[in-house]
């Protein structure tokens, strides 16, 4: 199967794709009054931690992250292709990996490798990667609380659509030609602690080792 971070320039370049249980609840609480879309953005980054789901569609292949942001150096959870799921943790400076288990596997039957993380947790979170675009945008338009706005890199044009409720961007959808990414935010400064999931086992992972991908 295609990798889905192949499809454009756009999309992550791909480390992990990650999120903790109970992170795919979506529960923003919408604020009386939104938040201009730059402010939105700032208060996001800052927030103490933040849930997402991110869907990543080309015609080869769709697949759903479910991550956990927790500042400064946390980030964990899964991702999903088809009925496969991936568990990847960044936490400090140590990436745990998990083979690739049918979902709905208990938490005690998985399995992590470890090793030295070979990115710090800021430069993998999806929504620090997706929102920086956001903070280069010009030429916004404004249709109550969605903005609409595209850039254009490496010769390809993205098509941003950016929601705000309340303090926080809630939602962000990105179409690259064929390609297509939805970012959903939730529970900013609710989410769950990024922990190993109960009962995991942990090895070292062997030298020259590669662990399964949830895109694989």
């Amino acid at each position: 199967m295609t990798d889905l971070r192949q499809a454009t320039s756009w999309l992550l370049l791909g480390l992990l794709t990650v999120v903790g249980a109970g992170a795919a609840v979506l529960g923003v609480s919408q604020a009386p009054k939104n938040a201009p879309l730059q402010q939105a953005v700032d208060n996001t980054l800052a927030a103490p931690n933040f849930s997402q789901v991110i869907t990543e569609t080309t015609p080869q292949a769709k697949r759903t992250d479910y991550l956990v942001w927790e500042a400064p150096d946390k980030l964990g959870g899964y991702v999903q292709s088809g009925d496969k799921r991936t568990y990847v943790y960044i936490i400090g400076s140590t990436e745990y990996q998990s083979l690739t288990v049918p979902a709905g596997t208990p938490s005690d039957h998985l399995v992590f490798y470890k090793q030295q993380s070979q990115a710090p947790a800021a430069a993998v979170d999806l929504t620090h990667h997706y929102l920086q675009f956001v903070k280069s945008a010009t030429h916004v338009v404004q249709n109550g609380n969605t903005y609409a706005f595209s850039l254009t890199q490496g010769g390809q044009t993205g098509q941003f659509e950016v929601t705000v409720n309340g303090p926080y961007v809630s939602e962000l959808n990105l179409t690259v030609a064929s390609a297509s990414v939805q970012l959903v935010i939730s529970q900013v400064g609710t989410s769950p602690p990024v922990a190993l999931p109960s009962g995991a086992k942990v090895i070292q992972a062997p030298t020259g080792l590669t662990p399964s991908t949830g895109g694989s």
